[in-house]
């Protein structure tokens, strides 16, 4: 399988009714993270969540996540050239093709930057699968840290995120072409990433991400150098010397040779697998 990152997964991102997503902790001295990945929009059946991590959530002196987007709502977006603009012919006939799918006007769509025209797709795509924003994983803990009195920690801010897909080369036309080129294929990815998370296939989850070895220098942008950013946090005595914290992040975040769970205990932390999973009954696609 050749690379394939929605870009959703990075920063939004079941069958048997005793699954659960895996639930892992990363302990060194005084100072223990409880992490579990996370898919930014969610469906019912995502809840109950497993016991563990909604235990430690509501003991933990505070809650990492990659951004709060409950309170965070300064934010502006940067303005760039229109799709209609910078896609050839080509695409421009593919994302006809899809507006059409979706019943979107065509012209909305072109009159944006790339990258916001991605992101337009990846979203309705995810509602086609029936996954709301209400019922994200993130959603689900912020909304509660309020009347828990739970601290937020964040990484970064949604600005930042926000400038990152806007700042990408030729205003996202790179992410837009990837999503109008695996837009068949990810139907079928995306059902089955969504599975594997939660029926806790770290296996195929491991699969997925180290399949994304030849991602772009962009890509990388969004997993790799966002997973090192944040271990800088995680192992900065001056923000985080000792206590209890739940980290919260996108579920492509944790696996794999540059994931945070690896990154963890190369800098000393005992990592943990907290919960068993099962093997999803899924089959990841083939791309070409």
């Amino acid at each position: 399988m050749k690379r394939f990152f929605p870009a959703l997964f990075a920063f939004f991102f079941a069958q048997a009714v005793t699954a659960e997503p895996l639930v892992w902790q990363a302990q060194k001295g005084e100072l223990t993270y409880t992490l579990m990945g996370s898919i930014h929009l969610g469906k019912p059946d995502f809840y109950p969540l497993p016991d563990v991590i909604e235990s430690r959530f509501r003991q933990a002196d505070a809650l990492f996540v990659e951004a709060d987007v409950i309170n965070d709502t300064q934010v502006s977006f940067p303005q760039g050239k229109p799709t209609s603009e910078l896609v050839d012919s080509a695409q421009r006939d593919e994302l006809a093709t899809i507006a059409k799918e979706l019943g979107y006007k065509e012209s909305m769509l072109l009159n944006m930057p790339p990258w916001q025209t991605a992101m337009v797709l990846q979203l309705a795509q995810s509602q086609t699968l029936e996954l709301q924003q209400a019922l994200g994983i993130d959603l689900h803990f912020l909304s509660r840290t309020n009347s828990l009195d739970i601290p937020v920690k964040t990484f970064e801010t949604v600005q930042e995120q926000i400038d990152l897909l806007a700042g990408s080369g030729d205003h996202g036309l790179a992410l837009l072409d990837d999503t109008l080129t695996h837009w068949a294929l990810s139907k079928e990815f995306m059902p089955c990433l969504i599975e594997a998370w939660h029926v806790g296939d770290n296996e195929k989850m491991t699969t997925i991400v180290d399949e994304m070895g030849d991602a772009s220098d962009f890509e990388r942008k969004l997993l790799v150098d966002r997973n090192i950013n944040w271990i800088k946090v995680l192992t900065d005595p001056a923000q985080v010397q000792k206590g209890n914290y739940v980290v919260i992040v996108g579920a492509l975040h944790l696996p794999g040779e540059e994931g945070l769970l690896t990154l963890l205990n190369k800098e000393g932390f005992t990592v943990t697998q907290l919960n068993k999973g099962q093997k999803a009954g899924c089959e990841l696609p083939e791309f070409p």
